[in-house]
Parts: C-alpha cells; structure tokens; sequence
C-alpha cells in the first residue's frame, strides 16, 4: 500500500511538472527586455567572467544599483558562461528554478498534511491542487518570464526548502535541521532581500502545528529575527540610496493606508480571477472634486474584514478550523506585508511578483476546506472535481497566454499601455528608449510626448528627445529640449554630456569642451574615485568603437584628451578608431603614446597593432621591436609563426645591406 500511494504521489507530481513547464513553454522564445535585463545582464560587465575581481564585486557590492542578491547574479554569471547572450538559456533555467518549486510545495503540502493526520486522499488532494495552482497561476508569469527576476524564483527555492527542513527539525529535534534551515534562509535572503519575513513564517508553523509558546520557541528563533533585521537594514538603506524609496511626506498616512489596502485586496481578488493583469499598476488619479475612487475608501474595511471575519467566526464555531486560517492568513499577510506600499517604493501600487511566495498560505487553506467540503459532502465530490479541473483549465490557458506578453520590450510595455492608457508612465518611458534603440526615433518620440504632455518628463527624457531632434539635425529643437531638462533638474551633468555630443556633431568644439568640463566637474562623486561624466563619456566611445561608428568616437576621444590626457586607453582606442577610417599615421602617434605609460593591459594591444602597423610600411625591424614588445608584455593572440616570419624578413633586409649583390 505505501508502494502504491507512492506511485500515486510521483505520478500527481509528475503532471503537474509537466503541465507547468508546457504553460511556460513559449518563455523560450523570449528576448531579453529593457526592463532591468539590461542592467542585470546584458550590460553587466561582473557576470560576463569569472575573475576573482568580478566574484568579490559581486559578493560585496550592489552592483546593479537596485539591491544586494549575490546569489541571483551568480547564476546569471553561470547562464552566461555556457550560453553568452543567447535568453533561451536563462528562460529555461528560470522554468526548472520554478519547477523545482512545485515540487518543493507538493511536499511541503504533503508535510502539513501528515502533521495533520489527514488521510491519503486528503494528502493527494491538497497537495495535488495546491502545487498545480502554484505552477500555474498566472500571476506566477511576471517571476518565471522576467529574466531580470531570476532572484524571485531563486529565493523562493531556498525558502520553500528551509520550511521543509524547519518541519524536520520540528519532528526529529535534531540541531542539524535547524542550522540547516538557517543556511537555507540566509541562502534566500542572498537570492532576494524579500526572504527577511523568513522568521515569521516560520512562526506561522508553529501557530498551525499548535506548538506552546515557551523558552525553547523564543530563543530558536531569536538568531532569525536578527538576521533579519540586518538584511532588512541594508535592503532599506540600498533602496533610499538609490531614490526608490519615496520621503514619508510625499503621501499623507491616510493615503498609505489606502494604497496599503488596496494593495492588499487587489492580491486576495487576483487568487480567483487573475485578469487584467498587468507590469505596471499606477497610484489612482483623483477625481476633479479631489476624492480618489471608492474602492480606496472601501479598501481599508474591507481588508480588516477578510482577516477577523474568518478568524472570529473559526474561533467560535471550529477551534481546529481556526488554526488552518491563522496559519492561512497568517502567512500571506507575513509574506506581503513589506510590499504593501505603506512604505512607498517605486512608482506602482503593486506587482504580480510580490505573491509568488506569499500565495502558498492562500492555497493550503483554500484547498484544506474545499477538502472538508469534498469528505463531508460526498455526493458533490464529482461536480466538486469537475469544478476545480474547469478551473485549473482556465488558468493554465491564462497562464500561457500571459507568456507571449513577455516575448520582447515592445510586446511587454505595449500591454502595461494598453491596460492603463496615459497612466503607465514609467512604460511610456521605456517603450521610447526600446524605440530609440532600435532606431525609430517618430515612434520613440510619440512615447516620450506623452510624459511631456503630462508634464511627467524627467529630465533624462528630454535628454533624449533632444538626441532624437539632433539625429533629425532640428538642432533647434535639440537645445529647447536641452533647455527643459535643466529646468526640471539644473546641473545634471549628464544632460551637458548629451549635449556636448551633439555640439560635436555640429562641428562646434568649442561648446562641445565647454559642456564637457561642465559635465565632468558635476559628475565628481563624494568620494571623488569616479567621476560619473568621465565614464559615461568613456562608455560612449567605447560603444561607438564597438559599433563602427569610429568618427563619432574619434570626436568624443578628442573631447576626453583634451582634459584628461593622462589614459592611456583612451590613446589606444582613439588609434583604433583612426586605424578603422584609414588614418594610419594619427593612429599609430596615439599607440606610440599609449605604450609610453607602460600600462601592462594597453602595452600588449597598442604594441601589437604597431607590430603589424610597421610590417605593412615594410619597416621590418620596428616590426620585429614592438612584436617583442607585445609578447614580452604578456599578448598571447599573435600567431606562432609571425614574428619569426617578421624576424627572418628583417635578417633578409640587413643581409641585403650588407651584400646588396645578395
């Protein structure tokens, strides 16, 4: 019989991985999007090798300037090393993370269960429907087809895989699972700063388990809490750092309140009807009378009443039944509660993300009671099942459905648009740069127009829409729109490196070095280690060397020269960019400079390209000097027989001197 209740169990989970990975099976064909992609892979220089310099950057800073997960930009670091910038490789790897997820709930489930003393049939039930809606749900796409939230469903592993050894500790007594959970948690609070609510679910258990409150409770979980704390600390100041968090004064306490509830209902609604969803929820408008919809009146009532009605009348009627809603409500308010926007951060009043761990709480105790329904009213068991495969059917449909919305920038922010015309703001704004990209500049500045005629434009977007005037070369309206953004914020020094840019392409240096040394005076940090204008500029002539556009990085090298004489890999560069464009003499001056400062890393490159620069004038012996030069410097590309070839043509050419009849 335990032979084959076992089978039953492999052959439920065995489904329900299946029908979930063919939910996300068209998550394949995605591309990466701009929306963080770009800043957790595609232009992440630390995941693109595994030196000892980019492994500790990634273990010791916040190097996407968003927030601390290591872990999660360790696995894209793996991604990339076996499939460089192919996405099929990360989408499918962000499928198995959330597979091994479902399977991670099912015994979870299963556990709960057996702690429960619920039959076989119970088991399978629970369990079975519990683990199906987690894989399926549609509110699970926005974490399984964003590559950049890899760290969602890489935390959500460690934490389903530390509550099921917290359940072993509980059962064995055995320290070994209790510091195994704790690595466990630590391991999800590295994935995504969101596992600091760890403890608390953990507390959830124990409520549900009826565990006493006692001595032994409060000190095993005294090393969680900290930890917490700590990670929440420095999750709070990385995001206040960064901007994300909004001052306490921009919205009233009232106005947290409601957006907090609305918030918070919104995710209880979405459980059954997942419609109308969206990667981009706006704050409400007012009304002209100043009142915000009657929903966000309402909301505040409506979520107290979801939480004590249950729990009351549980309380009352069924004190078995009041611990599976404690534990149920419970441990989706623990898990939420941080993502609420009492606290506002960013610019959207909730995010499908925030319930791919939360809605496990939601589903145990949804399918407990519709189990108690199917035992204590077995006629109804069959339309019962029916009724919950009708349903499952129809979020698996919208589950694949919502996979094409992610298949590219366009398709992603086009739906946010569509579903919230003039008030997904912040999609407006990435469309326009998806489309500045790609080079259609009309659609590009029809997006942009929209935060103008809304007067919602930052200054970054007028910057680019002055670079988009430029490109048309309505140089007029370039610096009118120049002009806006330092009036929406003054001194930002990369609105005079844009500037500078275009003034280079008109030809006109002089503004083009002014702005620049105004830029690169702004752009000097606290700690004066980098100056942002620098490196923006010098990522620009970079990208531009990279992209075969070498006139316009020879004008911005120029411009980096004039006050910053001193690097030797901008010499480099701007050589290369000469040396593409058939200026070989300006371009071997600048290698010759460059391999004066004797700097290891440019001396290889620079005395290489001279090497070959001097075979082609036919001056053999500076050939055969600086291809010495290069091998002595540690450059390893050049082909084996080249420079023996180079010094056998120069034995040739002093042979022939001596004995010209030779």
């Amino acid at each position: 019989m335990k032979d084959s209740f076992l089978n039953k169990k492999l052959l439920i989970l065995g489904a329900i991985c299946v029908l979930t990975f063919i939910c996300f099976r068209y998550t394949l064909n995605n591309q990466f999007t701009n929306w963080d992609d770009d800043f957790y892979v595609t232009n992440d220089p630390y995941i693109k090798s595994f030196t000892a310099e980019n492994l500790k950057a990634i273990f010791t800073q916040d190097i996407t300037k968003n927030n601390f997960h290591p872990l999660c930009m360790l696995s894209l670091a793996i991604n990339y090393h076996f499939s460089q910038l192919n996405p099929e490789a990360y989408y499918l790897t962000n499928v198995l993370i959330h597979i091994a997820n479902v399977i991670l709930v099912f015994f979870l489930l299963l556990q709960l269960c057996v702690r429960l003393k619920a039959d076989e049939v119970s088991q399978l039930f629970i369990a079975g429907f519990g683990a199906l809606w987690f894989g399926i749900h549609p509110m699970r796409v926005e974490s399984v087809s964003w590559i950049a939230e890899r760290k969602d469903v890489l935390y959500a592993f460690f934490y389903f895989a530390g509550l099921l050894t917290y359940l072993q500790y509980l059962s064995s007594n055995k320290m070994k699972w209790y510091w195994a959970t704790y690595a466990l948690f630590v391991a999800s609070c590295l994935s995504k700063p969101m596992a600091v609510v760890f403890p608390f679910s953990l507390l959830c258990l124990d409520v549900l388990l009826q565990r006493p409150l006692g001595k032994k409770l409060v000190i095993e979980k005294i090393i969680f809490f900290a930890s917490s704390l700590v990670c929440g600390g420095a999750a709070i100041y990385t995001q206040h750092k960064t901007g994300a968090i909004a001052s306490f004064d921009t919205l009233t306490l009232a106005e947290r309140i409601m957006y907090a509830s609305y918030g918070f209902v919104m995710y209880l609604v979405k459980v059954f009807n997942p419609t109308y969803l969206s990667t981009f929820y706006p704050y409400p408008y007012r009304y002209i009378s100043g009142y915000l919809p009657v929903i966000y009146y309402a909301a505040p009532l409506i979520s107290i009443a979801v939480v004590a009605l249950p729990l009351y009348y549980t309380y009352k009627r069924n004190k078995a039944y009041f611990w599976i809603v404690a534990f149920g409500m419970g441990y989706f308010v623990a898990n939420v509660m941080f993502e609420l926007q009492f606290m506002s951060v960013g610019a959207a009043i909730m995010a499908d993300r925030y319930s791919y761990v939360a809605y496990f709480g939601l589903f145990f105790m949804i399918f407990f009671f519709l189990n108690e329904i199917r035992k204590r009213f077995p006629a109804y068991k069959t339309a019962l099942l029916v009724v919950l495969l009708c349903a499952s059917g129809g979020l698996a449909y919208g589950c694949y459905e919502r996979t094409y919305v992610w298949h590219d920038s366009e398709t992603l922010l086009s739906d946010a648009i569509e579903k919230y015309p003039m008030r997904a703001l912040l999609s407006y704004k990435w469309l326009g740069n998806y489309y500045l990209d790609q080079g259609d500049y009309d659609k590009a500045l029809e997006n942009y127009e929209v935060l103008t005629t809304l007067r919602a434009a930052d200054a970054r977007v007028y910057d680019r829409i002055a670079v988009i005037y430029a490109g048309k070369k309505e140089y007029q309206k370039a610096f009118e729109a120049f002009q806006k953004s330092l009036e929406v914020q003054n001194n930002v020094y990369k609105t005079y490196i844009d500037r500078s840019l275009v003034y280079a392409a008109m030809g006109d240096t002089t503004n083009s070095l002014k702005d620049f040394v105004t830029a690169y005076q702004l752009g000097k940090d606290q700690d004066n280690k980098e100056n942002k204008a620098e490196k923006a500029l010098s990522d620009s002539c970079f990208n531009f060397v990279q992209n075969k556009r070498f006139d316009l990085a020879i004008k911005e090298y120029d411009m980096l020269l004039n006050i910053l004489p001193a690097n030797p890999f901008y010499y480099f560069y701007r050589g290369v960019a000469e040396y593409s464009t058939d200026r070989l003499g300006p371009a071997m001056n600048d290698w010759l400079v460059a391999v004066r400062f004797n700097n290891r890393d440019v001396k290889q490159s620079a005395s290489y390209d001279l090497c070959v620069a001097f075979d082609a004038l036919g001056n053999d012996s500076l050939a055969v000097y600086y291809g010495e030069m290069a091998i002595g410097a540690g450059y390893d590309k050049m082909a084996p027989d080249y420079l023996a070839g180079l010094k056998q043509k120069k034995a040739q050419q002093q042979a022939g001197r001596i004995n010209p009849q030779h």
